[in-house]
């Protein structure tokens, strides 16, 4: 609650819409921020990702073809002994695999001791006669990444073997190995990995060079990190590549067709050597897999990458992402948004993995905390503090506005100041004539039946013209229009409401008359001005919305001095100067209201069944000139022919008297037309 009600403090400072985008934004930036920093909490999520991407979603692929194993299985260990074994039978190995044909013969071992004499030379022998046998390296690093040590095969050995590539794997903090060194710089140069060295001599390759951020190796662009580190497209669970028996190897059986030009690792496959290795598929994998399938990857240009395109596209989803899951708690409440940013999340998701699926890897985890973050904090923010204002507005205003205008508020709570704003806008005022009377003559029963019938009619009419209801006051009604929303046209709105309203109610005397009840008339008056609007009362008792000022007065002292002219609807000059062609007007008169200075020119607007014709108001209007004139006979003859023709029309046999009244009695030479109403 303390929280909610510092958010709605903060609010009443900045534009509440504006601190929501804002608050979205920052939370976008601050994911922005973590990626940019490489959150190593979030890194960690996003490396498991890069596993489910392999194991649970796309599993496994074809595998080279010409990559096969000679596993230093169990079934060797038992026939061949403890190991490692005599240098002898690797010779042997050598030897029928020349004999085979095959390709290339990396060791995932090296040799770095001295047996014997007649073992290492035939050992040596074995490998300058095959030509192709590669050996392993493994090179140490101190605390800062510098390289403080190598070991490696006997010089003999070195020198009698075609070549040699390291085997370092550098597993992430979780202990899966993700990806591999294909290059380290030690000793003034560089040395390949085993899985490069293997795909060089499949590729026939004897050169590869380095550029920012890839290796080339003929027409393969192998894609690095800063270290040379390459991204490992795991093809498969272990297991895949085939494996023959060392053992099996050495004793003829195996089928020299199978051999024949074939890229063969040798390494261990048996749990007690010791050399198993965890993947994104399996706990358990022999690491001389791992160098397959890297020579697997360059054999066949089939990397995964990461680089720069690809931060940038991170980039870009981070952003659009967060902000397209705000732009959906703007446009669908939060309980709405959320199964939309789900979906939206969804669409994601298979993009991301389709690019995986081609080789490209673009990030998750932070895209989704953007999305999350933006719904979470623009969402909560819009649900605690501007969705509650709409609910407020809703509550406050539902009961006096019309629905298009409380939908308008509930999106834009701002739009209406309610703490007192200063507004342009017309007032209302409507009354029944001779309602004390009316409410004499009837049952208590009969008076509030007829008058919510009444009030039901009007306010369907107001509502209808976007008109706001203020309040009943008795059987009067003030309405008004240009509050609590803005609306430039507020005059014409309520002059056509006026117009509808006596319509509607000729419709309700007519049926009234029917039926043999009784019917009653209205008088209103309307005014246009500037106004202050808010919620005016006892906070926490009663509070309510309403505009007040001069504008408001004079609408209702209009509606009071409609009685005195005898009509049913009067109307100011800043309204008639809004509105001039709403409906036709007869020009009243000039008059100066209890407690004004100034005077104001007052119009009946010509509506609903006793509408004067065109004809009948161009002689009022030349009547009232000569009037003004101070020709009162030409006046008087004007009005009385006029008020002959009709005989209910009031403001006529005013005028006529007037005249009378002035013939006897002129008017002081600085006489300026107005009449002074003496009356509220």
């Amino acid at each position: 609650m303390a929280l909610t009600s510092s958010l709605r403090h903060l609010t009443k400072r900045v534009n509440s819409r504006g601190f929501s985008v804002l608050l979205s934004v920052l939370s976008v930036l601050a994911v922005l921020s973590l990626y940019y920093t490489q959150n190593a909490f979030l890194e960690a999520f996003e490396a498991r990702t890069y596993d489910l991407r392999f194991r649970d979603l796309r599993g496994a692929i074809p595998l080279a073809p010409n990559i096969a194993i000679i596993a230093i299985d169990d079934k060797s260990i038992a026939e061949l002994g403890r190991y490692p074994w005599p240098r002898n039978q690797y010779a042997l190995l050598l030897e029928k695999l020349k004999a085979a044909q095959a390709k290339a013969v990396l060791f995932d071992a090296f040799f770095p001791e001295r047996e014997d004499i007649v073992n290492d030379q035939t050992f040596a022998a074995a490998m300058k006669k095959s030509g192709n046998a590669v050996l392993a390296e493994l090179f140490e690093f101190d605390a800062n990444g510098n390289v403080r040590g190598v070991t490696r095969s006997l010089p003999e050995f070195a020198r009698a073997a075609a070549g040699s590539g390291q085997i370092n794997l550098f597993p992430d903090e979780d202990g899966v190995n993700r990806r591999v060194p294909v290059l380290i710089e030690a000793e003034g140069k560089l040395t390949p990995s085993l899985g490069m060295m293997a795909a060089m001599l499949a590729l026939n390759e004897k050169e590869f060079a380095r550029e920012a951020f890839e290796v080339r190796l003929g027409e393969r662009r192998i894609p690095v990190d800063e270290q040379y580190a390459m991204w490992i497209n795991y093809t498969g669970p272990p297991g895949g590549y085939p494996r023959y028996s060392f053992t099996d190897v050495v004793h003829g059986r195996v089928a020299a067709e199978l051999l024949k030009g074939k890229i063969l690792f040798v390494g261990a496959t048996a749990l007690g050597v010791y050399d198993m290795r965890v993947t994104p598929f399996h706990g358990n994998t022999p690491g001389v897999e791992i160098h397959a399938t890297v020579a697997d990857n360059i054999i066949s240009d089939r990397f995964i990458r990461q680089g720069g395109p690809e931060a940038l596209l991170d980039i870009f989803s981070i952003v659009l992402l967060g902000l397209l899951a705000y732009f959906l708690t703007t446009r669908l409440k939060l309980y709405g948004a959320i199964p939309a940013t789900a979906v939206l999340l969804a669409l994601y998701l298979w993009f991301a993995y389709a690019l995986f699926e081609s080789g490209h890897w673009i990030n998750i985890i932070y895209p989704t905390l953007s999305a999350v973050l933006a719904l979470l904090v623009g969402g909560s923010f819009r649900y605690l503090v501007l969705e509650r204002s709409a609910r407020e507005m809703r509550t406050m205003f539902s009961s006096y506005l019309s629905p298009k205008l409380v939908a308008r508020l509930e999106k834009n709570p701002d739009a209406a100041r309610i703490g007192g704003d200063s507004k342009e806008v017309t007032v209302l005022f409507t009354d029944i004539k001779g309602f004390t009377s009316f409410s004499e003559a009837h049952s208590p029963q009969v008076v509030v039946s007829r008058l919510n019938e009444y009030l039901g009619a009007m306010v369907q009419v107001i509502e209808q013209h976007d008109g706001t209801i203020d309040k009943f006051i008795g059987d009067a009604i003030m309405a008004y229009w240009g509050a609590p929303l803005s609306q430039p046209d507020h005059a014409k709105l309520a002059m056509r409401c006026v117009a509808a309203m006596a319509e509607r109610l000729a419709a309700l005397q007519q049926q009234w008359a029917s039926t043999g009840l009784d019917g009653f008339s209205i008088r209103g008056g309307l005014n246009s001005g500037e106004v202050v609007a808010g919620n005016v009362g006892f906070a926490g008792k009663k509070m309510e919305y309403t505009v007040i000022g001069d504008t408001v007065n004079l609408a209702s002292r209009l509606e009071g001095t409609a009685k005195y002219y005898g009509i049913t609807w009067l109307v100011g000059e800043s309204t008639y100067r809004l509105a001039p062609e709403a409906c036709p007007y007869r020009e009243l008169d000039k008059i100066r209201v209890v407690g004004k200075h100034l005077p104001v020119t007052i119009y009946e607007p010509q509506v609903g069944p006793a509408a004067l014709s065109g004809e009948q108001l161009a002689v009022f209007h030349a009547a009232l000139a000569h009037y003004r004139q101070r020709d009162w006979l030409a006046a008087q003859d004007g009005f009385s022919r006029l008020a002959a023709e009709i005989p209910q029309d009031q403001p006529c046999r005013l005028y006529a008297e007037r005249c009378v009244y002035f013939a006897a009695n002129p008017p002081a030479q600085d006489w300026d037309g107005v009449f002074n109403r003496a009356e509220k």
